[in-house]
């Protein structure tokens, strides 16, 4: 049954809603019903047919009776917002959006929602705002047509906005938060001599939470390449379990002192810097990005050291489905409390390709530690491997991943003895990730990681394991 309203002029008091109902034989009179007769429903219908074709003072003072019997009704809201912002009334048009999605019932209706909240912060430049609104129509697309020209929307967005910002968040429950050792002694490979460990030295139990942001400005732009500025911050905090002890250090024949509780800032650490980033496309297929950046880190609420960093990297893509990185880092640490410079240099390669069945990527790494300091100095090479596959367990999308690692310390010693070929930690580690485009917020959605990874060395102080598991967010697309 087809159903369109007739409004007739006058005064709100007086207004009628003119209802045709129609019949089985789609031939029915025309029913004059009084304004303070007419459901909700007609109401609606009427309202929407008057900004439809344009009458939009009427359909205006529509709304506004619709808002009088329902102040939440998301249509009534909607068409206030949609003429509003016709006319150049952003601010109204804004927070009639915002009532709208604030109210839907339905997921077309949030979509139609953001999507006009998205237009009225455009049109006032609101970037940040524009795009969080333009990702909630990717949440509530009603089909992946639609969803697909969302996320092309959302992508224009993000590209002409002089304003770029990353923010990444997670929680991770852990039995050896600390990275500490799985045993209470310390041996070293070919000697007879055994050390016994701290307390914080040990594996601890307990949840660190972690906090990686940067935001940048456009400097400028053309055709090929682009310069910005921005600033980068890490952090991390840890709460350990069950208030764990230890006894202070002490000299040989002394009374041992009384236990301490170990402090959760101790595993603390953070990092803050500014960075200058240039990116130029080279060919059709072939991007360049150069990076510097300064900075300081803290561990355990002290200044650590501070950092300058060189970086250059090559993205290549190969058809559609294949692309490669290149990358190339010089870093140097000046720390604060010691006596002591770093120099860092590092190379990596990786690449991810479409499958059939889903996407592979690998990646490899090698790095080499210059330190003032003999115990600092070191070298490493590392490979991972992780899958996405195409197919799901019901709305659950899966990722796995693994990887293998070896640093060495050609010059570690302990009271004047050195392993063999120096300290060598080999690192193997496995992660199996769930998440479900379908529940989040925003087209983010909760990620849950399940990591496992152990270390052994030929120093059993940083012989170790740790189970996991990692709770934070990823975009949907």
């Amino acid at each position: 049954m087809v159903r369109r309203a007739i409004l007739r002029p006058g005064l709100l008091a007086g207004l009628f809603a003119a209802v045709l109902a129609a019949s089985a034989a789609a031939q029915a009179p025309q029913v004059r019903v009084p304004l303070d007769q007419a459901t909700i429903p007609q109401l609606e219908v009427a309202a929407s047919q008057l900004a439809a074709a344009g009458r939009t003072a009427e359909a205006l003072q529509l709304a506004e009776v619709l808002l009088l019997r329902d102040p939440k009704n998301p249509l009534a809201h909607f068409i206030v917002g949609q003429i509003t912002f016709r006319a150049g009334n952003t601010e109204t048009a804004r927070q009639a959006a915002r009532a709208s999605f604030r109210n839907a019932d339905t997921a077309r209706q949030h979509y139609e929602a953001a999507r006009l909240a998205a237009q009225v912060a455009l049109a006032d430049r609101r970037w940040f705002a524009a795009q969080y609104w333009a990702r909630h129509t990717i949440q509530y697309a009603p089909d992946a047509r639609h969803r697909a020209v969302a996320v092309e929307d959302f992508r224009h967005l993000r590209a002409d906005n002089p304003w770029d910002g990353r923010l990444r968040f997670g929680i991770k429950p852990s039995d050896n938060v600390n990275g500490g050792a799985d045993g209470r002694t310390n041996v070293i490979d070919g000697y007879d001599a055994v050390g016994w460990l701290s307390g914080d030295a040990m594996a601890l139990r307990g949840v660190a939470a972690t906090l990686n942001a940067d935001v940048s400005y456009r400097l400028a732009r053309d055709a090929a390449s682009e310069t910005r500025l921005g600033a980068v911050a890490y952090a991390r905090a840890v709460e350990l379990a069950g208030r764990p002890q230890m006894v202070p250090p002490y000299l040989p024949g002394t009374p041992a002192p009384d236990p301490v509780e170990i402090r959760n800032s101790e595993f603390s650490s953070a990092a803050l810097g500014m960075m200058l980033v240039h990116a130029r496309r080279l060919s059709a297929d072939l991007t360049g990005r150069g990076q510097v950046e300064f900075g300081r880190s803290w561990q355990g609420g002290r200044p650590n050291y501070d950092y300058g960093q060189l970086r250059a990297d090559l993205m290549r893509s190969l058809g559609r489905s294949t692309l490669l990185s290149f990358g190339a880092s010089f870093e140097r640490r000046e720390w604060v409390d010691a006596p002591r410079d770093d120099f860092l240099r590092a190379l990596n390669f990786g690449m991810s390709r479409g499958l059939a069945g889903g996407t592979l990527g690998f990646g490899v790494s090698a790095s080499e530690l210059d330190s003032s300091s003999a115990m600092a100095r070191s070298w490493a090479v590392s490979g991972s491997v992780s899958y996405e596959p195409g197919w799901t367990l019901g709305p659950v999308h899966l990722s796995l991943g693994a990887g293998l690692a070896t640093t060495v310390y050609p010059d570690y010693s302990i009271a004047g003895m050195r392993p063999a070929g120096g300290r060598q930690d080999d690192m193997a580690w496995a992660e199996l990730g769930l998440w479900s485009p379908k529940i989040g917020y925003a087209a983010f959605t909760p990620e849950l990681k399940l990591q496992a990874l152990e270390v052994t060395s030929n120093v059993s102080r940083f012989t170790r394991s740790e189970v996991s598991v990692a709770l934070g967010w990823r975009s949907a697309f």
